[in-house]
Formats: C-alpha cells, sequence, structure tokens
C-alpha cells in the first residue's frame, strides 16, 4: 500500500478545516458579544457597530465556506484547491485583525475591560490550537495576531505592564508550540486515515489474502492499546482483561494482587530528571519480572506503581509472601545508570481473590490500601490487606473532612504543659498543645489528626490557627514582665514559607504578645528538608525579630552538626525516649546531646521527666528546663501555677525541691570544675 502523496494529505487537511469553520465561526461571534456586553457597560458604546462589523464578517466567510465540501476540494483543480486555500486565510487573518480594533480605543484606566478582552483573547487563541490544528501557517498566523500586538497594547500602560506584556508573549509562545504539536497530531491522524480508508478499497478489491493484514493490524493496535509504552508491560487496561481471562469467580482456591511502588523513586525523578527516571523504571520492570513466577502477569499501573496477579492456586497466599520478599530484595540492589549507582526500595501490598474482593478493581484498590499503610510505616516492606486497613481508611477519610471543617470554625482548643527552669523551679514556658474533641468521633489523639494534617497539608492551617491561639492567650496570663514564655510546634513547611517571618509579627501585634514570650520549636526533619536556604533565612528572620527557636524531639531523626551550627537557635529538647531509658543507653545519648549544645552554646530541655530519679539525674548532667508530668501535665488552665502573693510562676513544690536538689549538687562538685544545674539561661 502506497503512503498518501503531499497534495492529499494538504487537502485533507484543508477539508478539515472547512468542516471545523463553524465552530470556528460561533466561537467568535459569541466571544464578541461578550467582550461587545462588557465594554458597552464600560461606556464604549460604539462597540455594537465593531460587533456588526464582526457578525458581518463572519455571515461572509459562512457563505463562502458552505459550498465547500471535502468531496469539492478533493476532485478541484490545484488553482481551485489554492483559492479555497486563501479564501479561508483572507476570512481568518481579517477575523483576527479586526479584534486588535477594541485594544487601540479601550482607555488603560478601564481595567476591568482590558482583563476581559486578555480573558477573550487568551481563550480564542487557546481555542485555535485545536479548532485550526489543520492548517500550520494559517493557524500559526492567527494566534501570533491575536496574541503578540495584544500582549503589548493592552499592558503598556499598566504598572507591571512589562511582566504582564512578557507573560503575554510567553502565552503567544506556549500557544504557538500547543499549535504545533496538534497539526501534527492532526496530520498524523489524518494519514492513517487515508491509510486505512485504502486497505480497505484494497481489501474489496484483491484477494481474502489480504484479510489477514486487516487482523494482524487489529491485534497490533489492540497490543498497543493494552501495553505500556515505556517498559512493553502490560497497562491497566491490559491487566483488567488478562484478569477477565484467567480468574474464575468459581473456582474455590485464590488469586493474589500485589500491588508495588518504588520507594525514593520520587526524589531521583526530580534531581537526576526523566530520562534518568524512565531508565530506572525500565531496570526495575526487568528485575520484576525475573521474580513473576509462570502463569502470572506483571503490570506497570501507573507511574512508579506496577501490579503482579498471581492465578489461582492452594498455596497462593505462601507464593505472594515468597514473590513479595524476592521483589524487594531484587529492587533494593543499586542500579547502575550513567555511571551513578542508585538505590530505590519497594513497598508491597497484597489482597486476595475472591477473600478480600470480588470485583478486578477492587481487588487491586485493596492492594494498593495495604501498601499505602506499608508507606506510611516506614516502606520497604510487605502487608496483607485486611478489613481493618478499610476501616482505618474511612476514619482517615472522615477525620480528613472533619478536620478541615475543625480549623475553618476554630473548633480546636489548647493545653499548656509546663517547662520548668531546673535551677530556680520557676516556670520558664508553657509549651501549647493542640486538641480536637470531635462531636461524634470523639477525642482525637494529637498524634493522630497533626499526622493526617501532614499528608492532606493543612499543616499550615493548623499551625497558624495554633499559633495565634497560643499567642493570644498567652497575652493574657498575670505578671506580664515577667511571664513565661509560651512555647508552640511549627511544620516544617511553615518555616519553607518565606513568608511565615511576617506572619509571626502579624500575629505578636494582633495580639500583643512580646517577641521574646514566643519560642518555636520544630522537630529535626528541618535538616532533612531540600530548601535549606529558605529555612535558614527564616530561622533567622524569625530571631531578629526577638522570638527563640528550639530543635524538638532532638536526636531521633537526622541531625546535621555542620547546619546545625549554622542555624540561629537557642536550644535542643532531648527526646522523651531517652528520657525514658536513662538507666540504659539513653544516658550516654544524653550527656553527648548535652557536650554538642555546651559547644554551641545551646540550652537543654529535657521531655518526659516522670520520676523523681529521672529529675535529679538530669539536674545532675546540666540540663537547663525540665518538661514531663511530674513537673505538671498539660492543661487548659495556667492560672494554678501563678503564686499571687511572690507574683512569680511556680511549678507546684518542686521550686523548693529543686532548690534543694541544686544546693546539695553545688557543694558536691565545688571544686571539681563542675557545675550543677546547667548552665544560667543566658541565651532565653
Amino acid at each position: 500500500m502506497s503512503k498518501p502523496n503531499p497534495v492529499e494529505i494538504e487537502r485533507g487537511l484543508l477539508s478539515i478545516a472547512y468542516a471545523n469553520l463553524p465552530t470556528l465561526l460561533v466561537m467568535s461571534v459569541v466571544a464578541s458579544l461578550g467582550a461587545s456586553v462588557v465594554l458597552s457597560g464600560a461606556g464604549y458604546t460604539w462597540i455594537w457597530f465593531w460587533f456588526a462589523g464582526v457578525l458581518f464578517l463572519n455571515l461572509v466567510r459562512f457563505a463562502l465556506g458552505r459550498g465547500v465540501s471535502a468531496e469539492n476540494i478533493r476532485r478541484a483543480e490545484m488553482a481551485t484547491a489554492t483559492r479555497y486555500r486563501r479564501t479561508y486565510a483572507i476570512g481568518l487573518y481579517a477575523s483576527a485583525m479586526l479584534w486588535l480594533a477594541p485594544l487601540s480605543s479601550v482607555g488603560h484606566d478601564s481595567v476591568a475591560s482590558i482583563y476581559t478582552l486578555a480573558i477573550i483573547f487568551s481563550a480564542l487563541a487557546a481555542g485555535g490550537t485545536g479548532i485550526m490544528a489543520a492548517l500550520l501557517r494559517e493557524g500559526r498566523t492567527y494566534i501570533a495576531i491575536m496574541l503578540g500586538p495584544a500582549s503589548i497594547m493592552m499592558f503598556r500602560g499598566f504598572e507591571d505592564g512589562t511582566v504582564l506584556m512578557a507573560l503575554g508573549l510567553v502565552f503567544l509562545a506556549v500557544m504557538l508550540v500547543v499549535h504545533d504539536r496538534n497539526h501534527k497530531v492532526t496530520r498524523r491522524a489524518l494519514e492513517l486515515s487515508i491509510e486505512n480508508r485504502r486497505l480497505v478499497e484494497e481489501l474489496q478489491s484483491v484477494n481474502a489474502g489480504l484479510e489477514d493484514k486487516i487482523a494482524t493490524r487489529t491485534i497490533q493496535l489492540a497490543n498497543a492499546a493494552n501495553s505500556d509504552d515505556l517498559t512493553g508491560l502490560a497497562n491497566r487496561r491490559g491487566l483488567i482483561e488478562w484478569m477477565e481471562r484467567h480468574l474464575d469467580p468459581d473456582d474455590a482456591r485464590e488469586a493474589s494482587a500485589l500491588f508495588l511502588d518504588l520507594d525514593r523513586f520520587k526524589q531521583i525523578n526530580d534531581a537526576m530528571g526523566h530520562s534518568v527516571g524512565d531508565q530506572v523504571l525500565k531496570v526495575a520492570s526487568q528485575r520484576m519480572l525475573t521474580c513473576v513466577p509462570e502463569g502470572a502477569v506483571l503490570a506497570r499501573w501507573g507511574g512508579d506503581e506496577f501490579v503482579i496477579v498471581l492465578p489461582q492456586s492452594a498455596n497462593v497466599r505462601a507464593t505472594a509472601r515468597d514473590v513479595s520478599a524476592r521483589l524487594i530484595e531484587s529492587i533494593a540492589q543499586p542500579i547502575l545508570i550513567d555511571d551513578h549507582a542508585m538505590s530505590i526500595g519497594l513497598s508491597v501490598g497484597a489482597s486476595f481473590y475472591p477473600t478480600d474482593a470480588r470485583d478486578y478493581r477492587a481487588l487491586v484498590l485493596a492492594a494498593d490500601l495495604a501498601m499505602a499503610e506499608v508507606k506510611r510505616n516506614g516502606r520497604g516492606a510487605s502487608l496483607e490487606y485486611s478489613e481493618t486497613l478499610s476501616i482505618v481508611q474511612r476514619r482517615r477519610f472522615d477525620l480528613g473532612r472533619a478536620l478541615g471543617t475543625a480549623i475553618e470554625n476554630n473548633e480546636l482548643f489548647l493545653e499548656y504543659q509546663p517547662i520548668v527552669d531546673s535551677s530556680t523551679g520557676r516556670i520558664h514556658a508553657f509549651e501549647a498543645l493542640a486538641r480536637w474533641q470531635h462531636p461524634t468521633l470523639g477525642k482525637i489523639n494529637p498524634a493522630e489528626f497533626i499526622a493526617l494534617a501532614e499528608t492532606t497539608d493543612r499543616i499550615t492551617a493548623l499551625g497558624d490557627l495554633v499559633l495565634e491561639k497560643a499567642c493570644r492567650e498567652a497575652a493574657t496570663w498575670p505578671c506580664s514582665d515577667n511571664a513565661p514564655k509560651v512555647a508552640v510546634n511549627v511544620s516544617v513547611k511553615q518555616l519553607r514559607d518565606e513568608t511565615f517571618a511576617m506572619k509571626v509579627l502579624r500575629i505578636l501585634a494582633r495580639t500583643k504578645l512580646p517577641p521574646g514570650r514566643l519560642e518555636l520549636e520544630v522537630t529535626e526533619s528541618l535538616f532533612e528538608n531540600d530548601h535549606p536556604a529558605i529555612i535558614k533565612q527564616t530561622i533567622s528572620s524569625l530571631r531578629a525579630l526577638g522570638v527563640f527557636i528550639a530543635i524538638d524531639d532532638f536526636g531521633t531523626g537526622y541531625s546535621s552538626l555542620s547546619r546545625l551550627q549554622t542555624l540561629p537557635i537557642n536550644a535542643v529538647k532531648i527526646d522523651q525516649s531517652f528520657v525514658a531509658d536513662l538507666e540504659g543507653n539513653g544516658r550516654a545519648v544524653i550527656e553527648s546531646i548535652i557536650m554538642i549544645a555546651r559547644r554551641l552554646e545551646l540550652d537543654v530541655v529535657a521531655e518526659g521527666v516522670e520520676t523523681d530519679t529521672q529529675l535529679e539525674t538530669l539536674i545532675g548532667m546540666g540540663v537547663n528546663c525540665l518538661q514531663g508530668y511530674l513537673l505538671g501535665p498539660p492543661s487548659r488552665q495556667t492560672d494554678s501555677y501563678f503564686e499571687q502573693e511572690r507574683s512569680d510562676w511556680i511549678a507546684g513544690d518542686f521550686g523548693m525541691r529543686s532548690g534543694r536538689l541544686v544546693h546539695h549538687l553545688h557543694e558536691s562538685t565545688e571544686g571539681s570544675g563542675l557545675r550543677a544545674g546547667g548552665q544560667p539561661l543566658s541565651r532565653r
């Protein structure tokens, strides 16, 4: 079968353009009517004469194009076909030029009118990329006329006109690229259409042997529709069709779906580029194939997600566990691409047919839920689906929806736990702890709803709410001159916001809380973040305001000492897990943290103090501040810690006990060069 010749292709494209002409004309009339209504409302009554001109031009174009059919174009002489195209182009260019008329007459003081025209011009140009995709030269010229002069004429008098002009020209370039791609797609589709038509014509005139070609072509198209272009594996549609053919609902034996998700692939794809990412996917898919048993199928579900379906058998659960283990081990091996060794991992979720689901898509979804639970619990493992996961997922969904409402309606409240100065027994600060009492779900664990806020991108809204509440309530505490600070947890996402310091300043101004009475706590995850410069600038800006900064849960995650010494922080908080393990390895960890903090002139706060032994040990080690149930549980009321007669804040009887203990430790260490009770809170 011969390929379509260029003349035939060009005539076919011209036929498509004329077939789309009514749609183009209707779009132009509707857009011009909308523009006329808006501009006439702004006092430009002459616009209706312009609209009449647009309407007349479109009627002429419709009349000229009505008699031009695909058959006429196909049979026309070369000169006639050229005239058809020229007529189409002249009408198109005239329409584009006519649209420039309002721009030269609308004053730049009519901002709404200018933006209305900008939207209409953008819509017409965007629509033209598809409707006029058949004619490359004419479409490009139309888009250029619509957007080029318009970008300059509309915004030349604006304050930010240069930026808006540049954006308009960038949009012009994007539309030209889109139009070019649409033209290629249209041209290729036309070529395929012509080829298929010729194939049918040939089949009608030659022997039956050509029917095999049709069958072969059909199979190729089916394979293309059911396979993944990158890996050559079955795609989502191909997998479902395989399951429909191979899984028998009347078979008592189970089948299994394994949902596979590559760990750390996104970081490689973002850092190394999509080309390297594609190579990683190819290597990973080949490794997976080596682990797939006979009779099973491997498919690429999408992105870095794959699905294996194991056929029905008597011991499919054991097979699923074995395959999962081999997959995780295989994928964990380094991948070498362009002399770069890259490490990824694999999280696997398993579900079983028909026990977990009788619907094929529901079966894959069940495995996906199990995989997601693996991701939430550390990755690099496998987990079988259970009904509990569905319940948990439903609860997450309900809580996520309710949390958004709770934040918007200011339904969360705060409790405060004292942080006590170990050398005096006075309260140095109260840590503000968010609490949520749901009307139907009851009391929600903070760890649950805070983690949910992180995963649903509500952590910033929650953090802003808690920060404002804490500052507002702290500003009302008595003895304002020497009242305790209020410590508020903030997320790395908040610190990554370049406007966060200004947001804090506005909150302090609204609540009238002095900056020196605000302490912000952030976890060690800030060291893992990929925006160190922004975070450092935010922390520096906060310190310049007088706000104090502490690293929370220090020692439990990733700590970069090189970055720690460059950040202008005030204190580190020892995680309660080390305090609980004071009799074991926790003591060595705490001593190391104290040594590092002293070298960096940072204060040390110990969390989770629950026994007198822990209290005495930590004071003896030199911890500056203490926090825990022994010193006071979280409470909505702080007044109980305020002693009116002394006009001071104390932690129960801890002030007397700590005073005696510090005095005793001073005596026992005098002359040895050690200092019990920690250094003065000079940086607070």
